[in-house]
């Protein structure tokens, strides 16, 4: 939620380099080979991870369970909902269109029940992780209230997680991609715990960030593996926590020295916004830019892949400005739901009554 305290430039850059990396993996992640064979596998072994750890990072208790889940209602549910249901009536619309032009397949009225039924949701997929993470902040926040210690919070959470990747290894699917939330929790706490050891601070040793992102990449490189928490594919246990942990403890360590970066911190700032946005941009864009292409007897694909993500991005930089400033309360910039769960537009109402 947007306030006026002092941001942490080195976290937006971290989610806005993140969410770069999503959005070029959604378009083709082929792209990826012109760095590395096996660059696209380094990098999905902290993609998603890296974003339950920043989110850990800002956990607060606040005042009570009904608090909590109202601001994580309004920070997480409330663009969920709004941006699946933006994705439905696209979809609805669509099929209005001339069948070449059909870009998100065809329509059913039972697509508006996918987030209660399936993983791979129909409009817009990316929202899938909303839902766990949300799902993240409950179960820690229970964890937290009701354990008697921190060690046995710890525990619990690696018994949930390994009941996930136990699902995912043997593809038993749990409602609502609860079996996410148990992978991703560890990752969580991982954040939560950077910064009850004060490590947000800047410190001695930061300078040395650099070195040992360096050391971590030329380690885990060779042994990239396929990791999509989604989808169910997942390594090793021991895999999938030792090699995100370093991976996302390292670039944290090297974010650490760097200053203010206007486009990609600007994109990590309002990172939720691209996170929901991008998704249905990338097909209609790829497809018209594949098609001009071929008119002009070019048949590039990697080339049209890489415009895309160019144009995607620059049309993000308009929407984030667009979407948080005539709809901050379903961008997490503004609350939809007081204290007490009056809405933002009776909420103003009482108070202009009370004045």
């Amino acid at each position: 939620m947007a306030s006026d305290k002092p941001r942490i430039h080195y976290i937006d850059f971290m989610k806005g380099l993140c969410i770069l990396f999503i959005v070029v993996s959604h378009t083709d992640d082929t792209l990826f080979a012109l760095a590395g064979k096996n660059l696209n596998f380094t990098l999905e072994s902290f993609r998603i991870p890296m974003y339950y750890f920043i989110s850990g990072v800002f956990f607060k208790l606040y005042q009570g369970l009904g608090d909590f889940v109202r601001r994580k209602v309004n920070n997480i549910i409330v663009p969920l909902v709004f941006f699946f249901l933006a994705g439905y009536a696209f979809h609805w619309l669509g099929q209005y269109l001339p069948p070449a032009q059909h870009y998100y397949g065809d329509f059913e009225w039972s697509m508006i029940l996918d987030p209660l039924c399936k993983r791979n949701w129909e409009c817009n997929v990316p929202l899938w992780f909303l839902l766990s993470l949300f799902e993240v902040n409950v179960l820690y926040y229970l964890l937290q209230r009701h354990l008697p210690n921190h060690w046995w919070v710890i525990l619990s959470a690696l018994i949930l997680s390994f009941l996930g990747w136990y699902c995912s290894k043997h593809h038993i699917t749990l409602p609502l991609v609860l079996d996410t939330a148990f992978v991703g929790l560890p990752f969580f706490i991982l954040g939560s715990e950077v910064k009850r050891c004060g490590l947000l601070s800047p410190m001695r040793y930061d300078s040395w960030g650099w070195l040992a992102l360096f050391a971590t990449i030329c380690i885990i490189y060779p042994f990239a593996q396929d990791i999509n928490i989604l989808q169910q594919r997942l390594p090793s246990y021991f895999y999938l926590y030792l090699i995100p942990t370093v991976s996302i403890l390292a670039l944290f360590w090297c974010c650490k020295r760097l200053p203010y970066i206007p486009v990609i911190n600007y994109i990590g700032r309002y990172s939720i916004v691209v996170l929901c946005t991008h998704y249905p941009l990338i097909r209609p864009i790829h497809r018209a830019i594949k098609t001009l292409m071929l008119k002009t007897g070019t048949d590039m694909s990697m080339l049209c892949s890489a415009i895309t993500v160019v144009i995607v991005i620059l049309i993000e930089l308009t929407l984030i400005k667009l979407l948080t400033r005539y709809l901050p309360h379903f961008t997490a910039q503004k609350e939809l739901f007081k204290p007490g769960w009056i809405p933002a537009w009776r909420h103003s109402k009482i108070s202009n009554h009370e004045n």
